[in-house]
């Protein structure tokens, strides 16, 4: 299992030619069938950096230190950016708040969104650490809530 945060700024490099491509400036998923669906790559240019959204097809592995590539293709890639879905906000199932997004988990082979780690503020997570919710225990999701089970049961 992996964080996505790790994932974050790594190196993107061709295979074939060892050029540095860009780097990874968020990963891209879908929320209803918990797939990542690409990443988006950052380049450095002189006048301002440019985005590309890059399909999870068209990479090859990502390693500890970098991800690598054969071929950027032309596939359309779209979802929701990790960065986009840190923050959101974390309820039981009696609408009490647990916490928010603190990072989101994926398989090793970053092909499938297993669950979120939670944050109940830095205080409570210094002391008590942060709370791991996977899917099966979400009864709700949209874009900036998830529902999680818990609460009482009257």
């Amino acid at each position: 299992m992996r964080r996505m945060r790790d994932l974050v700024r790594l190196p993107v490099v061709s295979q074939n030619s060892g050029k540095k491509l860009g780097w990874v400036k968020d990963i891209l998923f879908n929320e209803k069938n918990n797939r990542v669906t690409g990443i988006v790559l950052e380049k450095d240019s002189l006048l301002k950096c440019q985005l590309r959204n890059v399909a999870r097809s068209d990479i090859l592995s990502f390693g500890k230190e970098s991800l690598l590539t054969d071929k950027l293709s032309r596939t359309k890639c779209s979802g929701t950016g990790w960065s986009e879905k840190v923050g959101s906000k974390v309820y039981n199932g009696d609408g009490d708040i647990k916490g928010t997004v603190g990072d989101i988990f994926v398989d090793n082979l970053v092909e499938n969104v297993l669950g979120y780690e939670i944050s109940d503020g830095l205080i409570s997570d210094l002391f008590k650490g942060r709370e791991a919710v996977f899917e099966e225990n979400i009864l709700a999701e949209s874009q900036d809530v998830i529902v999680i089970e818990g609460g009482s049961l009257s």
